[in-house]
């Protein structure tokens, strides 16, 4: 079990990227919901362990080679992270 100020950090990531692809993601997948919030989930662990290190200082992560997606704030670069994950998600269904 993670820690209680990592699942705070997990459950701001999948709030941010339920908010930005839950409706294409259900209404895509013909999965159901719960199974695409099952979906969101897991997309927030895989961002948690790839970027939370990483974001700790965001104004130094904001100017790196890093950010990819030239976000100007973290949640930018989730939803921009979240936009290609949802792609990727579909090109291997």
């Amino acid at each position: 079990m993670q820690p209680v100020n990592d699942s705070i950090e997990i459950g701001m990531y999948a709030a941010c990227l339920a908010d930005n692809c839950i409706t294409e993601l259900y209404k895509k997948s013909g999965k159901g919901y719960i199974a695409a919030l099952d979906e969101i989930t897991a997309w927030a662990h895989e961002f948690y362990n790839s970027y939370y290190e990483k974001l700790k200082d965001w104004e130094t992560f904001e100017m790196s080679e890093d950010n990819i997606y030239k976000a100007i704030c973290w949640d930018d670069y989730v939803i921009a992270w979240g936009k290609e994950r949802l792609a990727k998600y579909f090109a291997n269904k």
